[in-house]
C-alpha cells in the first residue's frame, strides 16, 4: 500500500494568526511553510516560535504550558520577487492567508506572490482566508486563481503576543511568565484561546473535499474547526463592526466606561445600523443573518452587554479580554480601522446609505484623541 502523501501548507503571514495555524496544522500531520517578510527570516530561522495556549476561557478552570514549534520552512517575499523559493515543497496543498486584510493592498507582494504561485503550482492549490477580507477573496480571483480553488474562513481563537500591555491578569501564571521572559528568544509567546470553533467553508461545491481534509487536519492538530459549507462573510460581518472598533478606543476598550456612556453607545449602535445597511444594500439582502438582526439591537441592552463582559473579563476570563482588545484594535485610526473606515465611506457613497451616526461617531474619536496629544 502507498504511504499518503503529507499535506504541505504555506501560510502567508507568521503572526499570532499565522503561529496558531500553523502549529495546530504541523499537530494535524501537515508539513508547514511560512511566507514572510525578509527581515524576519533570522529570527524565525534561529530561534523556535513559543506557544501558549489556554486550555479554557474560564480562568479557574485553565491549565496550560509554554510548547515550543520549529518544524517549518520559510519563504521570503526577496525569495518569491527573484523567482527562486528553494525551500518551497515540489506539491503545495494548501496556501492560507494569516495577515492583516490592509496589508494585501500594500505594493505589488500579493500580485507577485501569487503569480508565482500559479506558475509552478498550477491549479493544484486551495486558498484559505481566516482573516476578514472585505472583497470576499475576489481580490484572488482577479489575480487569476478560479473560484474553486477558493476556502473563506473566520477566525475565532482569541491570540496574542505576550505580554499584554497593563494586563490585570497573567494567565500563564507567574512562574511560567518568568520562565518565558528567562528565555532568550527573540520571538515573543503566543498565548491564545479557542473561544469557539474556527470556521471554514467552500466557495464552490468542487472545494468541498479539500475543505473537509483542511478541517479535518486542523481538528486532528487539537483546533476545534467546522466546516460551515458557504462563505462565511467574516469580511462583511467584520466591517459592520468597525464603529465598535472606532467607539471603544475613545475609552481605552474599559467596556464598563463605554456602558455607562448610554449618549455615545446610542450613536454607536446607530453607527452598527448605518453599517449593516451597507452591507446589506451591497448583497441585495443576501447576507448573515447575523448582520440582518444587528440594526435591532437596543441601546440599553448593548450597554448592558458591555458592563457584564467588564466584569467577566476581570474576574473569570482566562485572558484580561479589555487589555487584549484595546492591544489589538485601538490602532488611533490607522492601519486596519483606517482601512475598514475609508472602506465604509466609499460603500456609503456608492449605495448611497446616510452614515450620519458614523460620522459624528467619527468626530467624536479624532476630540477624544486631541485631548489626549
Amino acid at each position: 500500500m502507498t504511504e499518503e502523501r503529507q499535506t504541505e501548507v504555506l501560510i502567508i503571514g507568521c503572526g499570532n494568526i499565522g503561529r496558531v495555524y500553523g502549529y495546530h496544522l504541523f499537530k494535524g500531520g501537515a508539513k508547514i511553510h511560512f511566507y514572510v517578510r525578509e527581515h524576519h527570516r533570522e529570527n524565525l530561522t534561529k530561534y523556535p516560535l513559543r506557544m501558549h495556549r489556554l486550555s479554557s476561557p474560564i480562568r479557574f478552570c485553565n491549565k496550560s504550558s509554554t510548547e515550543k514549534f520549529s518544524d517549518y520552512t520559510i519563504t521570503t517575499d526577496t525569495d518569491i520577487a527573484n523567482g527562486n523559493a528553494p525551500n518551497l515543497p515540489e506539491q503545495l496543498d494548501y496556501v492560507i492567508f494569516a495577515v492583516p486584510i490592509n496589508r494585501f493592498s500594500e505594493g505589488d507582494w500579493l500580485k507577485t506572490l501569487i503569480t508565482f504561485l500559479n506558475n509552478k503550482y498550477q491549479k493544484n492549490v486551495y486558498y484559505a482566508c481566516p482573516v476578514p477580507d472585505e472583497t470576499r477573496m475576489q481580490r484572488i480571483v482577479d489575480m487569476g486563481i478560479d473560484k474553486s480553488q477558493l476556502i473563506s474562513g473566520q477566525t475565532n481563537t482569541c491570540s496574542y503576543f505576550a505580554p499584554l500591555a497593563n494586563q490585570k491578569i497573567e494567565p500563564r501564571g507567574k512562574e511560567t511568565a518568568k520562565k518565558d521572559s528567562e528565555d532568550s528568544n527573540p520571538n515573543k509567546v503566543i498565548v491564545y484561546c479557542t473561544t469557539s470553533p474556527e470556521c471554514l467553508g467552500q466557495l464552490t461545491e468542487e472545494a468541498k473535499d479539500a475543505t473537509d481534509k483542511l478541517v479535518k487536519i486542523l481538528n486532528k492538530g487539537g483546533l476545534n474547526t467546522v466546516n460551515v459549507g458557504k462563505d462565511t462573510e467574516y469580511g462583511l460581518i467584520t466591517y459592520v463592526g468597525i464603529p465598535v472598533f472606532v467607539g471603544f478606543a475613545m475609552y481605552d476598550w474599559n467596556l464598563l466606561n463605554a456602558g455607562k456612556d448610554i449618549v455615545t453607545m446610542t450613536t454607536l449602535t446607530g453607527a452598527i445600523s448605518e453599517t449593516a445597511q451597507i452591507v446589506m444594500k451591497k448583497t441585495n439582502n443576501q447576507c448573515n443573518s447575523i448582520i440582518k438582526m444587528i440594526p435591532f439591537i437596543p441601546t440599553l441592552l448593548f450597554c448592558f452587554a458591555l458592563i457584564v463582559i467588564h466584569f467577566f473579563s476581570l474576574y473569570v476570563s482566562s485572558f484580561d479580554i479589555e487589555a487584549f482588545c484595546n492591544a489589538h484594535f485601538n490602532v488611533k485610526l490607522n492601519e486596519q480601522t483606517d482601512y475598514g473606515i475609508e472602506f465604509i465611506n466609499r460603500e456609503a457613497e456608492e449605495y448611497n446609505v446616510s452614515i450620519t451616526n458614523f460620522q459624528t461617531l467619527l468626530k467624536k474619536y479624532k476630540d477624544s484623541v486631541k485631548k489626549d496629544e
